[in-house]
């Protein structure tokens, strides 16, 4: 919710969608997402001037409309191309990364990670062996959909 207002799903592809999945998934780790007033002082900041209020009503799909200039410093802000606001091909591969960065959010996903990172390449190889037969007894695919095998 947005202070009493119900969110957009992500699924319509609105601006309001898109916004709130960058406002949902691109923070820093071990934090709450930015809230309205954060993200109007990053643009201020950066020299944008934009109201909390704006902000809200963007992302509650009551403005749909933004500036050129409004989507280029939000994108900036959340460290994505304005198309991600437009081009579907462009959003499904930011939405792909964004997914993959909330997974290695996940305690257990960024134990493994820190312990396998300096691992040499066999070492990898035997990891990713291992974590395909886990998934196998799991009955899930070797590889996840949409990422690199």
């Amino acid at each position: 919710m947005i202070r009493g207002k119900t969110k957009v799903p992500v699924e319509d592809g609105s601006f309001a969608a898109r916004l709130n999945k960058l406002f949902d998934t691109v923070h820093p780790p071990g934090r709450r997402p930015h809230t309205n007033a954060e993200v109007a002082q990053g643009l201020a900041d950066a020299g944008h001037r934009i109201s909390k209020p704006y902000i809200s009503q963007l992302r509650s799909g009551h403005r749909t409309n933004p500036s050129e200039e409004t989507v280029t410093a939000l994108a900036r802000f959340f460290k994505v191309r304005a198309d991600y606001f437009y081009d579907p091909v462009y959003q499904d591969a930011v939405d792909r990364d964004l997914e993959m960065l909330a997974q290695l959010r996940n305690q257990g996903l960024r134990r493994l990670s820190a312990r396998a990172f300096d691992l040499s390449d066999e070492s990898q190889s035997l990891l990713t062996s291992m974590a395909e037969k886990l998934r196998a007894s799991e009955g899930l695919p070797a590889v996840p959909p949409d990422s690199t095998p």
